[in-house]
């Protein structure tokens, strides 16, 4: 399907141009979907059209909750995304605003970090608000009745609801949103997430199911001097040669290869300082260009520790991302990346949920860091299923 075919489904021309230069042409086979199960409809009727997209990641689904929030809006109606990282809403709300602010789209933030939203988010002054789970969990509590004035929900993640930190402020809003009288249309993204029924039924949901990836995605482990993989789409299991460099230390190793082969990557370590470490190691064994605009977008920046030790890597084309950077130091560092100035970043797991960017190749460490529930130490734990298919995708 052709993105002009949404001309009679009453998306306005200017918008679809818009759309066709960031998206193309055509819609993916997802979104096609979508489209063809109602995505666009006008349903007023409480309970109506409910979908749950489930999906593997860069399947299609962000824009299949773009085409639907615009559809809304355009009927003069508001839209709400929730999401589960304030680093994930600060993209989401920097997207919405660059794109749509020229049409005349109000878009607005509501996370701990912007209490000056909140009155707009209560009053109704916005088109598009893009909410972190805990904020809007609080807003139902306070005034379930805000819900009137909404005509579509969207749920980005969905998979987190299984989430010991974030699941259960989500389950509640769900819960509120479920009870209410007059409840908007429900839109659910997931890319994880089992048996889609269960949570269908009890979201009122019809399952919208993708189990292909435009681009297919080989998943496996270097063994023996062998890349044992299996293909994300047929399921095909096979193994090519994978040599990794010799060495007795295995985080020397990835260094050594991330030096020799030039493809732009990402690497996923267990913990802030390993991000650190890692990047100044690769940065003494190459000499590649420097990220120059990068580095200017920093210039603004106190010149902390932090900020001269990012500042030493990117003179090389290399970068850590990690919680102890500023949203704008982040957002800098993944510009740098989409535009080739940086070839490799050293991430954490824990934001990898905020990380989308383009990479031939990802390599992640199995553990993460989890801070304890009652303020001890935090401790070394397996990644999950969730978060591996997220941080690979």
């Amino acid at each position: 399907m052709k993105l002009q075919d949404l001309l009679k489904h009453g998306i306005p021309k200017i918008v679809i141009d818009a759309w066709a230069k960031r998206q193309g042409e055509y819609l993916l086979p997802l979104q096609e979907k979508a489209v063809m199960a109602g995505l666009l409809d006008n349903v007023r009727e409480s309970g109506a059209g409910n979908l749950l997209i489930s999906a593997p990641t860069s399947s299609g689904k962000s824009f299949c909750a773009e085409m639907a929030a615009m559809a809304v809006m355009l009927r003069r109606e508001r839209a709400i995304m929730l999401l589960p990282l304030k680093s994930i809403a600060e993209e989401k709300y920097e997207y919405f605003r660059n794109c749509y602010e020229p049409l005349g789209i109000k878009t607005i933030i509501a996370t701990g970090d912007h209490p000056e939203n909140d009155d707009d988010l209560i009053l109704g002054n916005f088109n598009l608000a893009i909410v972190i789970y805990e904020k809007f969990n609080q807003l139902l509590t306070v005034n379930l009745d805000i819900l009137r004035q909404i005509g579509l929900v969207i749920v980005d993640e969905l998979q987190m609801i299984g989430d010991p930190g974030r699941g259960g402020e989500l389950e509640l809003a769900l819960t509120k949103l479920n009870l209410f009288d007059r409840r908007p249309r429900l839109i659910a993204l997931s890319a994880v997430l089992g048996d889609e029924s269960i949570m269908a039924d009890w979201l009122g949901c019809t399952v919208l199911k993708e189990t292909v990836r435009p681009v297919d995605l080989f998943l496996g482990v270097v063994s023996e001097g062998k890349f044992h993989f299996r293909s994300f789409n047929s399921g095909r299991e096979g193994s090519e040669k994978f040599q990794l460099p010799d060495g007795d230390n295995s985080g020397e190793r990835l260094i050594q290869l991330c030096k020799d082969d030039d493809t732009r990557k990402l690497v996923f370590l267990k913990s802030k300082q390993d991000t650190i470490d890692a990047a100044f190691r690769l940065a003494s064994l190459v000499k590649w260009p420097e990220a120059k605009k990068t580095l200017g977008r920093l210039n603004e920046d106190e010149p902390s520790f932090l900020v001269r030790s990012l500042r030493q890597i990117l003179s090389r084309g290399i970068a850590f991302h990690n919680a102890d950077l500023t949203i704008g130091q982040r957002r800098a560092i993944e510009a740098g990346y989409r535009a080739r100035e940086i070839r490799v970043i050293f991430s954490t797991p824990t934001l990898a949920m905020g990380v989308n960017l383009p990479a031939e190749t990802v390599f992640l460490e199995t553990m993460k860091y989890v801070s304890g529930n009652s303020g001890g130490r935090a401790q070394l734990m397996p990644i999950s299923a969730a978060e591996f298919q997220n941080i690979t995708g």
